[in-house]
């Protein structure tokens, strides 16, 4: 007698041991047990079960013993981050596929760059049927808090090393501290989260501030820069007699296009651009236009700093509070005197005030460059190139 599968998909999905025991019936293996099966058709496997192309195949075997939603999970994450690095999915998109908060995103995709593994896309957290020890959030929070600082002060370190430091930063008390286990997680998640933000070309901001060099009105200068985030290079800069934000950003984003191949070629960059940050200059509605038109030609979130503390934020985040000599001081961007720091107010000419400027930053991305020589060179991505012509041509 000839034997079929149910028809009952329900069935055929929950029960993990009959749908192994279906696929096996499914090849022709003429007689078994008393029984002949040919060619048994076996139609509750669904497509989201299927071995996704991009595993190892020494993957496959642990893949068979997921739960159904841990493969379409791990199925669907692999799907964004594919897509989210190849530039076919936004990062909207590819969040919502992926069923992941944004920072954690960054963490897995870095991670699934590096090593395309079912380990990669964590998609066996949160799954197992069990009870977790729960952590206390005051605590968790004060980690998380502390844990970016130590990573970022303390390159090359061990990760033993690392998760030391943070005990000691965090000033807990050794017995309301998670497991040495989970503490070391915490120093993976943020090693990894630098790994997939740190590269050049993943976000970019402009800036503008003034600076300490008088002009002849006794008004400071004005400084514009593209920056890049992941390294801290300064990839283009402008100095202006005002903060005119359209302007400027043209100029920076023009010497950004002269400096990128000559200086910065050799870098590990990004596939992709995620995000471009603006500060609006004194033309805040021009600003708010560039903005707009930028959204529409690149993928990348693109946003706009308004706030009336924003001159100079990001260019302080990254640089200091000054590059080489020159310092910034932003709350004098659209009033005030200058103020330098030698007390002298002897007027620059403009030629002398954007050639000291340059200097300087040249000198500041030299120093920048002689510690990422270990990067391996990856192309510039193309949309960088892009947002930067189009600044550059306002």
């Amino acid at each position: 007698m000839a034997w079929a599968p149910p028809e009952d998909k329900q069935f055929a999905t929950k029960n993990f041991a009959l749908r192994r025991c279906l696929k096996w019936l499914a090849c022709d293996i003429g007689s078994f047990s008393g029984f002949t099966v040919v060619n048994a058709v076996v139609r509750s496997i669904s497509v989201d079960e299927q071995f996704p192309a991009e595993l190892p195949e020494i993957e496959r075997a642990r893949w068979q013993t997921m739960t159904v939603y841990q493969r379409s999970l791990a199925a669907n994450r692999i799907k964004a981050f594919v897509g989210w690095q190849a530039g076919e999915l936004s990062l909207a998109d590819a969040l919502v596929l992926a069923k992941l908060s944004k920072s954690r995103f960054y963490r897995l995709a870095a991670k699934w760059h590096d090593t395309p593994n079912l380990d990669a896309v964590g998609a066996f957290t949160g799954t197992a049927g069990g009870k977790s020890s729960r952590l206390d959030p005051l605590v968790v929070n004060a980690l998380q808090a502390v844990v970016p600082e130590v990573v970022r002060l303390n390159q090359g370190s061990s990760v033993r090393r690392l998760v030391n430091l943070m005990k000691e930063r965090v000033k807990i008390p050794e017995d309301d501290l998670p497991s040495e286990l989970r503490l070391r997680k915490f120093v993976e998640d943020e090693l990894r989260r630098v790994s997939a933000t740190g590269m050049a070309g993943h976000a970019i901001r402009f800036d503008c501030t003034a600076i300490d060099i008088p002009q002849a009105d006794r008004r400071p200068f004005i400084m514009f820069a593209a920056i890049d985030t992941g390294t801290r290079l300064v990839l283009g800069v402008a100095v202006l007699e005002s903060a005119t934000a359209i302007k400027g950003y043209a100029m920076a984003a023009a010497d950004a296009l002269d400096r990128i191949p000559s200086d910065f070629g050799g870098l590990s960059w990004t596939d992709r651009v995620a995000r471009i940050e603006i500060t609006a200059g004194a033309d805040i509605d021009p600003s708010m236009e560039l903005v707009e038109s930028l959204s529409q030609r690149v993928g990348a979130l693109v946003q706009l700093a308004r706030a009336p503390k924003r001159f100079g934020r990001y260019l302080r985040r990254s640089v200091g509070d000054g590059i080489g000599r020159i310092l910034f001081t932003p709350a004098r961007t659209l009033t005030g005197d200058a103020a330098p720091n030698t007390k002298d107010m002897t007027p620059w000419m403009f030629e002398n005030a954007q050639g000291a400027v340059r200097e300087a930053v040249s000198a500041y991305n030299k120093a920048i460059l002689a510690t990422l020589t270990d990067a391996v060179s990856k192309p510039v991505p193309g949309e960088l190139i892009l947002a930067l012509k189009h600044v550059a041509s306002q």
